[in-house]
C-alpha cells in the first residue's frame, strides 16, 4: 500500500508542476532559433542507447530499524544496465545492482520526465519492477521514484530519490553514471 501512496504523490507532483513548467518551455521555445528547433527534431528522430553504472546510495535514516541493531545499509550499490530514450520525455531501463540490504536486486522501468530545467537536466519519476528486497519473497515487486536526469553530450547521471518504504528501506538518494552509445 506504500508504493501505492508513493505512485500517487509521484503523480500528483507531476500533474501539478507539468503547467508552469510547459508555460516556461513554452516561452523559452519561442525565443530559440529555427536551427536549434531543427537540430533538435533530427536529433530525435532515432531512440537514444545509454549504459548506466550504479555507483552509490545515501540512506536517511538507521538501519537498525530494517537490517537490526548494528547493522548498516550497503551504501555502494554497484551494478549496470541499460537505458533506452525514445523522446526526450519518455524512456525504459534494465538492469542489475546489488542493493542496499545486501541481496542482488533485478529492475525494469518506465521513465517520464516532462520537467525540464535548462537544457541538460529533465526532472520527472520512475515506475516499474525490482526484486531483491524485504517483503517479495524472492519475486518482483512495485517500484516508484523521483528522479533528476543530467546529460551532457555523451555522459550524465541519473540522481534517483526513493521513498521510504515501510519494512524495507528509508528515504534514499541513489546515483547512476550514464554513457550515451551512438551519435
Amino acid at each position: 500500500m506504500p508504493t501505492c501512496r508513493c505512485l500517487a504523490f509521484a503523480a500528483l507532483l507531476l500533474a501539478a508542476s507539468t503547467p508552469a513548467f510547459a508555460q516556461q518551455s513554452q516561452s523559452q521555445s519561442q525565443s530559440q532559433s529555427q536551427d536549434d528547433a531543427t537540430r533538435s527534431a533530427t536529433a530525435w528522430n532515432s531512440p537514444e542507447w545509454w549504459v548506466d553504472v550504479n555507483v552509490a546510495s545515501h540512506h536517511f535514516g538507521s538501519a537498525d530499524a530494517y537490517l537490526g541493531p548494528g547493522e548498516h545499509f550497503n551504501q555502494a550499490n554497484y551494478g549496470a544496465g541499460v537505458e533506452l530514450e525514445w523522446q526526450p520525455r519518455h524512456g525504459a531501463s534494465a538492469g542489475y545492482y546489488r542493493n542496499s540490504v545486501y541481496a542482488d536486486s533485478w529492475y525494469a522501468l518506465y521513465h517520464y520526465t516532462p520537467l525540464q530545467l535548462g537544457r541538460h537536466v529533465r526532472l520527472g519519476a520512475m515506475v516499474g519492477l525490482v526484486s531483491g528486497y524485504p517483503g517479495y519473497d524472492g519475486h518482483a515487486g512495485p517500484a516508484a521514484a523521483l528522479v533528476a536526469k543530467i546529460e551532457y553530450r555523451r555522459v550524465g547521471a541519473n540522481l534517483v530519490y526513493l521513498p521510504h518504504v515501510p519494512g524495507s528501506t528509508p528515504n534514499t538518494l541513489g546515483l547512476q553514471l550514464k554513457f550515451r552509445l551512438g551519435r
